[in-house]
């Protein structure tokens, strides 16, 4: 009896141990069969992206077998603005205001490139160009730096570097406006930044261009004795994991007229607070002020500064919230002052100040349906301090995104 039992427990352990022999080879085998799988599937994936791990619309290969990738995208920006009164503050119009259409690119193992066209509405006539065109080496040349070679919006406060289909409201501030240009400062050049090596995030840019011109042109403009020069040296503080705040300081040094006596310096301080939930939910405070100078140049270079000829001051501040996935509302202040407009008193005959500068009040309405389009509505009240005339002008906006269109700054 007690052999049975033996022999019995003894073909059990054998059945167990076989079974439990196979079922280690069985997990094995589905385990390296899973990782085969997450393998392939990586593969697939990867297959056609753009080094930033994004997926590529166009892929090539060169000769030494690196692989590369072609993303294209085209944006077109309408817009309906319409004011009551005669004589029109606006155009009182429905039309396409921009047209763009771009390539972005790994060029080799050291730089990237983007070639961007674009049609803009002048006089009621879309007017094509070449938008941007430049390389940029983004730490591949010298480590912590960024290069960047062509045509391109310089880096001057916090709109200018942003295309004006990304911006968060219809019309660019009256600052904007007057002191960077309706879209921004377009020039060809390079600039040139730096990543600092401290615990916080903190990067400087200077840069030449050619300084022809001032803002948007169609020509080369004319011949200036010295280039323009920018300089803007910018920080950002995560406040969390769902907020952040970046502030900047930026400095603009050209020749307006071709004399060479006479030179402007512009500086700007430009500020974003921000929260975002994801897609739910989002709130930014965003403001920018502006100061510049013209001067007529000493004779003799250690007199004192002379006195201004020119100046121009002007601030924005805009706030938005999104309580909603796809709504939005913001409002936006700006002001605008020319301090050293003169004139004569009537009485007197004395020289004095003038009255002068703009206010507006800016009411923002957006819905976005998905990331690539949005419908905008925005209603603003201007009043002119030398008039006293306060006017109302009432813009719709419906812009959409056609193809792979490259990450937004912070």
């Amino acid at each position: 009896m007690k052999r049975c039992l033996l022999l019995s427990v003894l073909l059990l352990s054998g059945l167990h141990s076989l079974q439990a022999e196979e079922i280690d080879d069985l997990f094995n085998s589905e385990q390296a069969k899973d990782q085969e799988a997450i393998e392939n599937e990586r593969d697939t994936k990867t297959e056609k992206k753009h080094p930033s791990g994004e997926p590529a619309q166009f892929q090539f290969n060169d000769s030494a077998g690196r692989t590369y990738s072609l993303d294209m995208m085209a944006a077109v920006d309408t817009v309906l603005e319409w004011y009551k009164n005669t004589p029109h503050s606006t155009g009182n119009k429905y039309y396409v205001r921009t047209g763009e259409f771009g390539f972005y690119a790994a060029i080799d193992h050291l730089a990237e490139g983007v070639l961007t066209f674009a049609a803009h509405d002048e006089g009621g006539e879309l007017m094509a160009e070449v938008h941007e065109a430049y390389l940029q080496m983004p730490g591949t040349l010298i480590p912590r730096t960024t290069i960047r070679l062509g045509k391109m919006f310089p880096q001057a406060g916090r709109l200018n570097g942003i295309h004006q289909h990304d911006w968060a409201f219809v019309t660019p501030p009256v600052v904007h406006e007057k002191l960077l240009d309706y879209e921004g400062i377009l020039d060809t050049g390079a600039e040139f930044s730096f990543l600092m090596p401290w615990p916080f995030w903190q990067e400087l840019t200077v840069g030449a261009f050619n300084g022809r011109t001032f803002g948007h042109a169609h020509d080369d403009g004319e011949q200036k004795n010295n280039p323009l020069f920018n300089g803007r040296l910018k920080q950002f503080f995560p406040l969390g994991d769902r907020w952040g705040t970046q502030f900047g300081f930026s400095y603009l040094r050209w020749h307006p007229e071709t004399v060479s006596t006479k030179v402007s310096h512009q500086y700007g301080f430009d500020f974003l607070l921000k929260y975002k939930r994801g897609k739910l939910a989002s709130f930014q405070w965003q403001t920018e002020a502006w100061y510049r100078e013209t001067r007529m140049k000493n004779e003799r270079k250690l007199d004192p500064p002379a006195d201004p000829v020119e100046t121009h001051a002007g601030t924005y501040t805009f706030l938005e919230w999104q309580p909603f996935e796809q709504w939005a509302f913001g409002a936006r202040y700006d002001y605008y002052t020319i301090p050293t407009l003169r004139e004569s008193n009537q009485y007197t005959g004395l020289d004095q100040a003038k009255k002068n500068g703009l206010e507006e009040v800016s009411m923002i309405v957006t819905f976005r349906p998905s990331e690539f389009s949005f419908f905008r509505g925005q209603a603003s009240t201007r009043v002119d301090f030398e008039t006293g005339l306060r006017t109302w002008q009432y813009y719709l906006q419906a812009t959409f995104i056609l193809g792979k269109h490259p990450a937004h700054v912070y």
